[in-house]
């Protein structure tokens, strides 16, 4: 039968695997990659780094060819990143004489993406040397290659994709050095792992576990033997340090300048924000299962369940079979990508690293995942020569399902795979997500909304503010690029918010959004003054005044309004605002806020807010459920609260009452005039003041009971000669539009005297009212 294929056509080899050489099949497998990301090419955008890389690494081209005494940045942390990418990248545009700024990042895209191609390439031939399956191996490979998120920074993302490939290949000339046992290999395997460090300090980690697994073989060879591993051992270590050294010029001057390097980038100094499970938590102080969470949710389900799998089977050959372990290297290079996959995770738990952007910094765990992925279909389709044909089928079509699923999805997102989650997140909510994580950290899909703008608009001059970053035009036609004008945000006519998913409802509805799952990835908000203003003067006009400090705080149709009147100063409003909303019923929280007790919704004015002339006004909507308080306010972090409200609706609502009823004539005339007016009626004294300022209310008040029967008083009191109510205005009052209502019940016996008023500790009485009850 095989040779009847044979002689049909010239063709024929193909269709018969096991006559093709795995690396055949591939680099067939990666040809067609090839052939898909070069017609995909055009569809992504640039990041908001972008730019900034290129000049980084044209300073010190020029510093490495003498024309530069020292490229930019030198004084900065850009000078401890390698170049070990981006150089190639700027010698190609360079070589091939490119000048318009399009034809240059499509360029650095298509060789970031054929790198990444290369790293699928070498991540087969590595799951084909570990699990001699070449229907495993081609399967795992396109577990590797089929990542959405991956996928598509493998387009855009200059740092983490070429150290995740690279990571791969080091990985790869590992295994065929350990394989081959030459001095060669050992020395191209160094080349590799010191290219890795280069591009990220965890290829640090290859060092010891390589060794390590070098000096085991120097435990079971002969004394003969032992020189030669030795020797291969230090051309390794030589030959990965010196490819450091070389393509890093920073350290051509003082090599022991890579430990201060290792120090900054193992604690790195950028401070970001990371929108997770629905709070904003800075890089620096992350949950401890920042990463495995990113991970777990933007996985395919299947490559998860067939990675846990192959854990589970690496580990327990390591436990049932201990010293098959140490001298089984394949059974050693299996431990090694459990390793390689779970020792950055415990690193960054255990030094609480600075971790921003999702998990794209740890893009690399992929390649290990999917290799013991490789392990686990191994594990199912049975270990031996003959493997049960149901058995192995059910695996393969397990597999295969979840290729299908992942292809779905990625094309459903297209060009947007970097927002993909999987099912153990609710996808099929609209806004649910983009609640809770970040779906376009990098702005990527700006491109995409200026490209709209340019469509509705084909002879306007559009004024663009697109956030940090100011280059993703670059990537558009020159005509397009000359027609996005890229301004700050005061100028703009059209802005781009990262995180607007709460925002649209008391905002201005968004021109347009590129959406994934229902969840705004990047909103094109047109900057209509008088829209925002009336949506505001609404707000002032008809809603409720909750608070009155640095900003007024008002209730309208389901949403917080915070104004503040001019002059309002940048610093007014470029800090954090905090919203704790806790409800009638601790049941209708958010599962993981029962603990806590209250919903946190901290937000930022840039991302929720606008400046309408020297005015500032940002929004908040509101959960539906029924709310008991809010506190509010806005703090610097590590500096502590600028101003802050504690807001008790229900006091709120029983002040309103008061208040009309006082005003209608209901309480007749005050019973005594000063800070203060003071009403008494049905045992209760009422507190008014109109107008009324946070500074009216923010001392002490005092409240003395003279009883008509000194044995009235309670015991405690009876040394005093009164009954001390003093109190808070928070805690039983409220400010109603400028109108402070507080109510005080009185004992219930007779009483004589009244004395009340307010005070400051250590400083006295801010005013005092005395005055008889008739009997």
């Amino acid at each position: 039968m095989t040779q009847t294929l044979s002689r049909l056509s010239p063709f024929s080899r193909l269709f018969l695997p096991c006559r093709m050489p795995f690396w055949a099949q591939a680099a067939a497998v990666c040809a067609l990659f090839a052939i898909v990301g070069i017609a995909a090419l055009d569809d992504y955008g640039m990041t908001y780094d972008s730019t900034h890389h290129r000049a980084t690494a044209a300073g010190v081209a020029d510093y490495a060819l003498g024309a530069s005494e020292e490229p930019p940045g030198w004084h900065s942390n850009d000078r401890y990143y390698g170049v070990a990418f981006q150089m190639p990248l700027l010698l190609t545009e360079r070589s091939l004489g490119l000048q318009d700024t399009r034809h240059i990042y499509l360029t650095r895209h298509l060789i970031t993406h054929l790198l990444f191609i290369a790293g699928g390439f070498a991540f087969g031939m590595l799951a084909y040397r570990m699990v001699g399956s070449r229907w495993i191996a081609l399967l795992a490979m396109l577990l590797f290659l089929l990542h959405p998120r991956l996928y598509a920074h493998s387009f855009f993302n200059g740092k983490d994709i070429p150290f995740a490939a690279m990571l791969v290949i080091a990985l790869y000339l590992t295994h065929r050095a350990f394989r081959k046992d030459t001095l060669g290999a050992f020395l191209l395997c160094g080349i590799g792992v010191g290219l890795a460090i280069n591009l990220r300090v965890f290829g640090l980690m290859l060092l010891p576990m390589i060794l390590a697994m070098r000096a085991l073989d120097l435990w079971q060879v002969g004394r003969e033997d032992r020189m030669r591993i030795i020797a291969s051992a230090g051309i390794f270590l030589a030959a990965a340090l010196a490819v450091v050294y070389i393509i890093h010029p920073y350290y051509w001057e003082n090599p022991l300048r890579f430990v201060e390097g290792f120090r900054v980038l193992a604690r790195h100094p950028t401070i970001a924000e990371n929108l997770f499970m629905g709070e904003i938590y800075l890089s620096d102080d992350v949950p401890w299962n920042f990463i495995p969470v990113w991970f777990a949710i933007t996985a395919p389900p299947v490559a998860l369940a067939l990675g846990a799998i192959g854990c589970a089977a690496v580990c327990w050959q390591a436990i049932t079979r201990p010293l098959a372990a140490l001298r089984d290297r394949e059974i050693r290079f299996r431990i090694l990508m459990l390793g390689c996959f779970v020792a950055p995770i415990v690193v960054v738990i255990a030094l609480q690293a600075n971790i921003y952007n999702g998990w794209r910094q740890m893009y690399f765990l992929w390649a290990p995942f999917c290799l013991i992925a490789a392990v686990g279909m191994r594990a199912l389709a049975g270990g031996g020569r003959r493997l049960h044909m149901t058995q192995r089928a059910l695996t393969y079509g397990v597999a295969c399902f979840g290729l299908l699923t992942t292809l779905t999805a990625m094309a459903a997102l297209h060009p947007h795979q970097q927002a993909y989650f999987n099912a153990m997140t609710d996808t099929k909510t609209p806004g649910a997500l983009g609640n809770r994580y970040d779906m376009d950290y990098w702005h990527v899909a700006q491109r995409q909304a200026m490209e709209y703008l340019l469509a509705r608009y084909p002879d306007d001059i559009l004024r663009v503010w697109l956030g940090p970053g100011k280059g993703r035009n670059l990537i558009l036609p020159q005509n397009d690029r000359e027609r996005i004008v890229i301004a700050d945000a005061p100028e703009a006519d059209f802005y781009f918010q990262p995180r607007v998913n709460l925002l649209e409802t008391p905002h201005p509805p968004p021109l347009h959004a590129i959406r994934a799952y229902g969840s705004v990835i990047t909103p094109i908000i047109a900057r209509d003054v008088d829209a925002y203003r009336a949506q505001y003067n609404d707000a002032a006009a008809n809603g409720t005044l909750l608070a009155r400090s640095d900003f007024d705080v008002y209730a309208h149709n389901g949403a917080l309004y915070y104004l503040k009147a001019p002059p309002c100063e940048p610093g007014d409003a470029d800090v954090w605002f905090f919203v704790h909303i806790i409800p009638d019923h601790p049941a209708d929280l958010p599962a993981d806020r029962w603990e806590h007790g209250f919903e946190n919704l901290d937000f930022k004015f840039a991302d929720h807010g606008v400046r309408i002339g020297d005015e500032c006004a940002t929004a908040r909507e509101l959960p539906r459920y029924p709310i008991e308080r809010i506190r509010t306010g806005q703090y610097i972090k590590d500096d502590g609260l600028l101003w802050g409200a504690d807001i008790n609706l229900a006091a709120h609502a029983a002040a309103s009452v008061v208040y009309e009823s006082i005003a209608a004539g209901g309480y007749g005339p005050p019973v005594a005039q000063s800070h203060f007016d003071l009403y008494l009626r049905d045992n209760v004294l009422t507190y008014l003041k109109e107008p009324c300022a946070p500074d009216d209310t923010d001392a002490h008040f005092f409240l003395h009971i003279f009883p008509a029967t000194p044995a009235d008083l309670p015991a405690a009191s009876r040394e005093l000669g009164f009954a001390n109510l003093d109190f808070h205005f928070a805690d039983h009052g409220a400010d109603i539009g400028g109108k402070c209502v507080a109510e005080r019940d009185l004992p219930p016996y007779p009483i004589d005297l009244i004395r009340t008023g307010q005070f400051v500790s250590g400083e006295g009485r801010v005013w005092s009212a005395e005055f008889p009850i008739a009997r």
